[in-house]
């Protein structure tokens, strides 16, 4: 699902990656949450449609925003299981804004907007969601690393745990 990475940018640890990733998920889903939110509820001369695509876009990132908290907690907390939310979405998003840029662009090929200023409207949102779509999947990937990289690490503290005491007692001689 996801290319396994062993830094973040080439010089950042995988756990302050994570972090950094999901903190600008926190702040990029709150201001999109925001600022289509705020599009939806104004009263415009625009078409119909528009609104319609502004809702879902909000709609999409309040759901984006709660698996970044989700993302968040498990990343300080070091729960790698609270993670799995996000990379889904993350994923998901990543995959429903490529397929959006190749049917943006197969619309421009076509020539079916008629004007420039809805040409140029189209073409700008292709590139954007394009990028978005590479960068949230590089972003899925750090954080898949740094989840499997808790995953691993729990599992040898459990290793190492289990030769030692089992709460309050201790093993028999022959192990120690």
């Amino acid at each position: 699902m996801c290319l396994p990475v062993s830094k973040c940018c080439c010089c950042i640890s995988l756990s302050v990656g994570a972090k950094i990733v999901a903190i600008l998920s926190l702040i990029a889903s709150t201001c999109t949450t925001l600022l289509y939110g705020t599009a939806t509820m104004l009263p415009r001369p625009d078409s119909e449609f528009r609104r319609i695509t502004h809702m879902v876009v909000a709609v999409a990132a309040v759901i984006k925003f709660i698996m970044a908290c989700l993302m968040t907690y498990g990343t300080f907390q070091k729960k790698p299981k609270f993670l799995l939310p996000w990379l889904l979405t993350a994923w998901l998003y990543s995959v429903v804004l490529i397929l959006i840029s190749l049917f943006g662009s197969i619309l421009i090929a076509l020539k079916v907007p008629k004007n420039m200023e809805t040409t140029s409207e189209v073409s700008t949102m292709v590139s954007a969601y394009f990028i978005y779509a590479i960068i949230l999947y590089y972003f899925a990937s750090v954080v898949n690393s740094r989840r499997e990289e808790m995953i691993r690490d729990r599992q040898i503290k459990f290793t190492y745990v289990s030769h030692r005491l089992i709460g309050p007692r201790v093993l028999p001689k022959t192990y120690t």
